[in-house]
């Protein structure tokens, strides 16, 4: 888990591996052992590259994954061409979101996800995080209102319908702020 969070966080900061470890004061080849596994680093040393990174290091009392780290399993999926599996990621998501209680919540959403191979799931996940924290409402993380989350033109998540003008009815708010359309029964937990 750790090494998805330093993965997550150093591509969301457009950094890369040679940059975080001179940062860090470490080598290239540590920061890839770490985010591939390779080898099981001390707290101390995540928290180290957390910090080069403007983060710090804490434990929350859930076993769901930030959105961070959903992002990664999301971004896997539209690498590997598999859409379908991508939109089930985003409705586990979802349902984790609406799972936990407001204060994980928030703790979940603060860490910026990075940006995926396709800006529609960019505009997705950013409608998804601002609907939850609006719900709720907490306070919006920053990277949510950030231009590459927002699509320049409309999209209709499902692929099977057929009116645009029935869907936008249904669409929540912070989901139209993002240009995504969605019916609003589709973030409805089961």
């Amino acid at each position: 888990m750790s090494t998805d969070i330093l993965q997550s966080i150093r591509n969301s900061k457009g950094m890369s591996q040679t940059e975080l470890a001179r940062r860090s004061n470490t080598f290239q080849a540590n920061i890839f052992s770490i985010e591939n596994g390779i080898i099981d680093s001390g707290l101390s040393t995540i928290e180290q590259s957390l910090s080069s990174l403007g983060y710090s290091l804490f434990a929350l009392p859930t076993k769901q994954p930030s959105v961070a780290q959903f992002t990664l399993g999301i971004a896997r999926a539209i690498t590997e061409d598999k859409e379908n599996k991508a939109l089930r990621l985003f409705i586990q998501l979802n349902d984790n979101l609406t799972s936990v209680i407001p204060d994980i919540c928030l703790a979940l959403c603060i860490a910026p996800p990075p940006l995926t191979a396709n800006p529609r799931h960019h505009a997705l996940i950013a409608g998804l995080v601002e609907f939850h924290l609006g719900l709720n409402s907490l306070p919006m993380s920053a990277w949510v209102k950030e231009s590459s989350r927002k699509l320049k033109k409309r999209w209709i998540v499902d692929p099977y319908v057929t009116s645009e003008a029935a869907i936008l009815k249904q669409t929540p708010a912070t989901f139209l702020c993002h240009n995504v359309l969605i019916n609003n029964l589709e973030l409805i937990s089961v």
